[in-house]
């Protein structure tokens, strides 16, 4: 038992600590679902409509009234009052409405509309999550460059006043190595303050249910996609919410086409009632028991031009659903063209930075030596806090393109493709 309970202890640490207190796209993924406060509203008018359609469905359900009458009199201005009293349940159910089962039909899409809509909200808040944490990680990474190029600039200064001290240089290279470690300290204190940013945005899009000492906790790809145009297309015709969205708002125009159109559809009621009457309680037991058929024939043409007005709107709904569609196409088209690019601009910078880092590498072996002076030197530390720079910042934007083809596809709300 002792060790069935160390093993369980430590299966539930190990757990713990794979969780751990860092942040990637799944664990933000989850956050969104449970704290944004768009997706629980959207959700509360999914409960709304649901509701709605079990209230429509009732109407079909007999429904029953008790009622109960006193009445006390002064017949003739006689000497003596006189009590009536009359009680009784009735039942009354409408077996047959065509109308009704239509209205019920319009209920289920306009839920299923909701349930698209509601995934197009956690869409664009997952997005705008994902670009902030993308964002939080760039600066992370900033922050580390900024980092190596104080301990780097601190290095030279080492340099710099040993060489002063042993007279191989002049006070001005000392001055020179000082004013760059106060550069590098201000650059470093404006990227951890653009990260403190950062993440206070994310944190207000997850409701503040973010601790600080959260960090991002993934690495970003370098890999290329390797998706064509047309399975891409393929995949946001199936996935993308709006496209979903607007289907159903073609179903349900075409389904309000035939409520109006069943205006003059008949109706078939049935009721029962019991009745207890008179001028002493109990009273006398009465029954009674009907079917009512209503059958309208002739409206002056009121529902003919009813229906005529329904399906300007259902041809308004079916061109929205090809905008919508085009509109889609024309994202996946830019995002892929985006994503494109920014790996032509990821290959660039990959190779600058590797450029500057030997460069500066040799500018320093040689000012050791005392074959370079301290301006080449700083300029190619410079030169490769900038390629560092621009080597993180395509790889922020590459991935970032990424996302947003994958946003334009539908993929980040999930599902079959």
């Amino acid at each position: 038992m002792r060790r069935l309970v160390t093993f369980l202890s430590i299966m539930l640490f190990c757990t713990s600590e794979s969780l751990g207190s860092g942040l990637n796209p799944e664990n933000l993924k989850k956050l969104v679902e449970k704290n944004s406060l768009d997706l629980k509203i959207s959700r509360e008018q999914v409960k709304q409509q649901e509701f709605q359609r079990r209230a429509t469905l009732r109407e079909f359900f007999p429904k029953v009234n008790l009622s109960f009458s006193f009445q006390e009199f002064y017949p003739d201005f006689k000497e003596n009052w006189n009590q009536n009293y009359s009680y009784g349940v009735s039942i009354n159910s409408e077996v047959l409405n065509l109308k009704r089962s239509v209205e019920l039909s319009i209920d289920s899409k306009e839920i299923e509309e909701l349930k698209e809509a509601l995934k197009e909200i956690f869409l664009t808040v997952y997005y705008e999550a994902l670009k902030k944490l993308y964002q939080l990680k760039f600066y992370d990474e900033q922050i580390k460059i900024r980092r190596t190029i104080l301990k780097n600039s601190k290095e030279i200064l080492s340099v710099a006043r040993e060489k002063y001290k042993q007279g191989l240089v002049m006070v001005t290279d000392v001055l020179k190595a000082e004013s760059e470690v106060e550069s590098a300290e201000s650059s470093l204190i404006e990227a951890e303050n653009d990260y403190r940013k950062k993440f206070s945005e994310l944190n207000a899009l997850l409701d503040f249910s973010l601790k600080k000492v959260e960090k991002p906790d993934f690495e970003f790809s370098d890999e290329p996609i390797d998706k064509t145009l047309k399975e891409l297309l393929k995949t946001a015709f199936k996935l993308r919410p709006e496209i979903k969205k607007a289907e159903e708002k073609v179903r349900i125009e075409r389904e309000r086409v035939k409520l109006v159109e069943r205006t003059l559809s008949p109706t078939l009621s049935i009721s029962l009632s019991a009745e207890r009457s008179g001028t002493e309680f109990p009273g006398d037991k009465s029954y009674s028991a009907g079917i009512t058929l209503s059958y309208p024939i002739f409206d002056s043409g009121e529902t003919k031009y009813r229906a005529l007005s329904q399906k300007s709107s259902l041809i308004q709904s079916e061109l929205n659903l090809r905008k919508v569609k085009n509109s889609v196409k024309l994202e996946v088209i830019n995002a892929l063209s985006d994503v494109e690019s920014a790996y032509k601009k990821l290959t660039s910078a990959r190779s600058s930075l590797k450029y500057s880092q030997k460069a500066y590498d040799r500018a320093l072996n040689e000012y050791k030596l005392g074959v370079s002076d301290i301006v080449l030197l700083l300029q190619t530390l410079n030169s490769l806090k900038e390629a560092e720079e621009s080597y993180v910042r395509a790889l922020y934007e590459y991935n970032l393109s990424i996302v947003s083809l994958k946003k334009a596809t539908g993929e980040l709300v999930g599902g079959k493709n």
